[in-house]
């Protein structure tokens, strides 16, 4: 949620809201965020937001569930975050439809080296966040990623603009 509102700063009447119940012809259902806000001076937008804890990637079909969802209850855009990825088929279905797919990560998972031997912890100098966002599309050259924390938030504030 705080990546949702520092990415929302310059929307109007931006909110966020955890737990959130919309009702709609197929049921009531609980997201784990709503994000609302307005454009163009009045156009009211909502954005539905699920997390995912799985032991494997997510597959599709967890977001044809959300698109059905985000139909039901006549919102604007969606986005999964899962601490396990996404299957290639689960990123080519959310590019279709415009929903995003954030994988959600140690903030150590951003630090890399180029050695063979065992990994190194990355070190304190390196700034990095306890948690981070792999902002990830799939596109006609293969997966695109953007990292998401407290202080990057362009790749999420441009999708919610978009």
């Amino acid at each position: 949620m705080a990546w949702l509102r520092a990415s929302g700063g310059t929307l109007e009447q931006f909110t966020v809201e955890h737990l959130k119940h919309l009702g709609g012809p197929g049921g009531d259902y609980e997201f784990d965020a709503v994000a609302n806000f307005t454009i163009l001076k009045g156009a009211k937008i909502k954005i539905l937001v699920e997390c995912k804890r799985y032991s494997q990637p997510v597959e599709r079909e967890k977001l044809l569930a959300l698109w059905a969802k985000l139909q039901d209850v006549k919102a604007h855009k969606a986005m999964m975050f899962a601490t396990c990825g996404f299957q290639s088929g689960a990123l080519s279905y959310a590019e279709s439809y415009g929903i995003a797919t954030i994988a959600f990560v140690e903030g150590s998972f951003l630090y890399g080296t180029k050695g063979a031997g065992p990994s190194v912890p990355p070190p304190s100098w390196a700034g990095l966040p306890r948690y981070a966002g792999i902002f990830m599309r799939h596109s006609d050259r293969g997966i695109q990623y953007s990292t998401i924390d407290l202080k990057y938030t362009e790749a999420l504030s441009k999708w919610l603009q978009s």
